[in-house]
C-alpha cells in the first residue's frame, strides 16, 4: 500500500473484499474489477492504494482481523470479572459464526496461493499489524486473570498463552460441529471450559 492511513476507499475496497469471500467467491479467480465494481469505486482507482490484487487480499485480511480485535477488546473494557470477559470472547465466538468462517477462509485460499509468506513479512515490517493478532486478546485475557489470582503468575508464558488459546480452538469446534443442540448446551460449555481453565492454570494441579 502507497500510503499507510486508510482513506475511505481503501477500507471500502477491504470490506467489498470481505464481502465477497463471505459471498463464496474465490479469491485466486476474483477479478480487481470484482472487487472495485462491490466497493463502488473505479479499477484503476485500487492502483493508486495497492499495487497487486494479492496486496489488496493481504491487507483486507489484516483489516478483517483488526477490526475483530479491537471490538472484542473494547467489550471486554467495559466488564469487571476475568470469568465475564473469557465468557464474552465465546460469546462472541458463537455470535460472529459467518465472520468467523470468513476468516478462516481467508487462511485456506491465502494457503492455497502461496501468500502465506508475504503475510507474515507483512506482520513483521508493520506494527499496527501486529496489534491486530487474537494473540493480543489471549496476552489481555492472561494479564487480567493473573491480577484476579485467577492465574499464577509463576506458569511460564507460552503455557498460558497456549492453554487459553486451546480453549477457545475447542468451543469453536463444538460450536461449528453442532454437538451443542441447545443453548443451554452451549451455555454450559463455556461455564465449563471457564471451570476448568481456572483449575489449570491456578498453580495448584496436582502432580
Amino acid at each position: 500500500m502507497r500510503e499507510d492511513k486508510k482513506t475511505d476507499k481503501i477500507i471500502a475496497i477491504y470490506r467489498a473484499i470481505g464481502d465477497l469471500v463471505a459471498e463464496g467467491a474465490d479469491i485466486s479467480s476474483m477479478r480487481v474489477s470484482d472487487i472495485a465494481e462491490k466497493a463502488g469505486i473505479g479499477k484503476g482507482t485500487t492502483y493508486e492504494y495497492f499495487s497487486s490484487k494479492e496486496e489488496m487480499v493481504i491487507k483486507a485480511m489484516i483489516y478483517l482481523v483488526d477490526s475483530m480485535v479491537k471490538r472484542i477488546l473494547s467489550q471486554m473494557e467495559k466488564l469487571e470479572s476475568f470469568r465475564d470477559k473469557f465468557i464474552m470472547l465465546l460469546d462472541e465466538m458463537e455470535e460472529k459464526a459467518k465472520q468467523r468462517a470468513c476468516i478462516l477462509k481467508y487462511l485456506h485460499m491465502l494457503s492455497d496461493m502461496n501468500l502465506c509468506q508475504q503475510m507474515r513479512d507483512v506482520l513483521v515490517e508493520d506494527e499496527e499489524a501486529k496489534k491486530s493478532s487474537p494473540i493480543v486478546v489471549i496476552k489481555y485475557l492472561i494479564e487480567r486473570g493473573k491480577e484476579e489470582g485467577i492465574i499464577a503468575k509463576e506458569l511460564p508464558q507460552t503455557y498460558l498463552e497456549t492453554t487459553m488459546f486451546s480453549r477457545v480452538i475447542s468451543f469453536l469446534l463444538y460450536v461449528d460441529g453442532n454437538w451443542g443442540a441447545q443453548e443451554n448446551d452451549n451455555n454450559k460449555m463455556k461455564n465449563d471450559l471457564y471451570l476448568g481453565l481456572c483449575r489449570e492454570l491456578s498453580g495448584e494441579t496436582a502432580s
